[in-house]
């Protein structure tokens, strides 16, 4: 296949995006064939911008025409992704799909089937993946720089919004439109990253504020415990409501310490020799132990949208491996249903959590919202 013929379905902030980088030929392999956008006003813009592209006015529009185009990028509301999914691979069509996979573990594995029963490629947009720092940080907690892994703190409150981003849209913010808040949205990426340089839990206990800087129900504010038979504790801090920020991300092992700044600087503090192996050798009551801190030389950072794009394009075209395959959309969700039930039931929980359960709790939550909602009018 020269060129793959892409459909974006959804064309609001990140969807217009997508689908310019499609139009402007960034991503060698992969043609703009359509858009699908259900609003008058998007639908105006995509006439006078993207005149050589079809226009669907909807989802059932779009797979009405599948004959035009081999594969999907979809940049819907949460609740969506899983149904879309789902027709886009049984349409016999490629998947390449924003985060969150979907809003519940349960409908992601309903999807991660119909995705392997298809034999089509399915992929989500996990960009941060693409900056070197990660990449570099991945290539040597695997290579075992710092040793066994022991402890890791990640804070990343990057996400400070107003009430006028939480109001900008009825959906945002709301446990009935993105079923969640920070943990579901913003802090995808980071649950991502998390999972993928230090590998999934085994337990996870979250103390999570629920509208703690904002007239909300939904998540603002959270410290999760990870939590690894190995013996690795990991503690991730986020917030949207605080400011300034913070990105810092420290990894300890028994070799030294991995320390990621602002997702793009990279520094190694090694040890001359492993604590396990000072602790044998040692004879002194208040000894240290020498380390070599180094800041690590890092590639230039290109668009990791562009970079994600490429990739899928190139695992379609010639087998490359998927930098983010479907299934990367089935852990991050696992930490963050956890996360959320955690807090619900106040204790610790074990991954994988029970899937239906969840999906019980989380229609209370909406129902909740709904009663509250209704007390106001």
């Amino acid at each position: 296949m020269d060129q793959i013929r892409t459909a974006v379905i959804g064309f609001g902030g990140m969807g217009s995006k997508y689908t310019k980088l499609l139009r402007d030929g960034a991503i060698e392999g992969m043609k703009l064939s359509g858009i699908c956008c259900r609003n008058a006003k998007g639908q105006a813009v995509i006439r006078e911008e993207y005149p050589d592209a079809a226009l669907y006015r909807d989802v059932t529009d779009t797979f009405a025409h599948a004959q035009e185009f081999d594969a999907v990028v979809i940049v819907t509301p949460h609740d969506t992704h899983v149904e879309i999914g789902k027709l886009a691979f049984q349409a016999g069509k490629h998947v390449f799909c924003d985060k969150p996979a979907g809003i519940s573990t349960k409908e992601v594995k309903e999807l991660l089937a119909e995705a392997e029963a298809s034999g089509m490629a399915f992929a989500m947009i996990f960009n941060t993946r693409a900056k070197p720092a990660f990449q570099r940080a991945k290539e040597l907690l695997e290579a075992g720089a710092v040793g066994r892994l022991t402890r890791a703190v990640w804070v990343c409150n990057t996400w400070y919004r107003t009430s006028c981003y939480h109001h900008s849209a009825p959906w945002r913010s709301t446990w009935s439109g993105e079923h969640g808040g920070l943990l579901i949205n913003q802090c995808q990426h980071y649950l991502d990253i998390w999972q993928w340089l230090l590998g999934m839990p085994d337990q996870i206990d979250a103390a999570i504020d629920f509208g703690k800087y904002n007239d909300f129900l939904v998540d603002d504010s959270l410290d999760l415990r990870l939590l690894y038979h190995t013996g690795l504790r990991g503690t991730l801090i986020s917030a949207s409501g605080e400011t300034p920020v913070t990105n810092r991300f420290e990894i300890w092992g028994t070799k030294g310490k991995l320390l990621i700044e602002d997702g793009a600087r990279l520094t190694l503090d090694e040890n001359v020799m492993e604590t396990t192996e000072f602790d044998r050798i040692n004879t002194h009551v208040y000894a240290s132990l020498e380390h070599h801190l180094q800041e690590l030389p890092l590639p230039a950072e290109g668009d990791p949208y562009q970079i994600l794009f490429q990739n899928f394009s190139n695992h379609i075209r010639f087998g490359e491996p998927l930098m983010a395959p479907g299934e990367e959309g089935l852990k991050c969700l696992e930490m963050a249903n956890g996360g959320y039930l955690s807090a619900w039931l106040q204790k610790t929980l074990p991954l994988p959590i029970d899937d239906d359960l969840y999906v019980s709790m989380l229609k209370q939550k909406i129902e909740q919202e709904e009663r509250s909602n209704q007390s106001l009018i």
